[in-house]
């Protein structure tokens, strides 16, 4: 069994908004063993290339056992090819429990917004809720993903 609720405030901005879905803030390098530990399979980073790291995060999380992938969420990327990446990655059960992360968990949000929508049925206050607890924090990126979310669903 999976403790990813304990390992949620050990991480900055962590939360676990749904009970295989834990979000955050860049984890150090000792925290990818205890989100191991706690029972993820993987780590999806939404930071972009040039942003900066504690460590080599893909041998960081390799190291502790799990699987990275990256998708690079900057204003330039965050556009419907890359929500639906997102969804697509979501959709695979057999990845979770999973660790999603940025800077501050604000991208991570807006990223779940429309995954709560689409994917999850959930209604869009509730589904605002849910990202709003997972980090979001930015209307703007609230905005781009409601767009997403209402054009995804006709």
């Amino acid at each position: 069994m999976s403790d990813v609720h304990g390992v949620a405030s050990t991480l900055p901005y962590g939360a676990c908004v749904l009970d295989s879905i834990l979000t955050a803030g860049q984890p150090e390098e000792a925290q990818f063993a205890a989100v191991a530990t706690a029972g993820c399979k993987l780590v999806l980073d939404l930071r972009g290339p040039h942003e900066p790291r504690p460590c080599n995060e893909p041998t960081c999380v390799a190291a502790a056992g799990m699987e990275y992938l990256n998708i690079p969420i900057t204003p330039e990327t965050l556009q419907d090819d890359t929500f639906n990446q997102f969804r697509s990655v979501m959709r695979d059960t057999t990845k979770r429990p999973i660790l999603i992360h940025c800077a501050s968990s604000d991208r991570v949000g807006a990223l779940l917004l429309p995954y709560f929508i689409l994917d999850e049925g959930k209604d869009r206050d509730t589904a605002l809720g849910l990202a709003i607890q997972a980090g979001l924090r930015t209307p703007l990126l609230a905005e781009v993903a409601l767009d997403y979310a209402e054009r995804a669903a006709t």
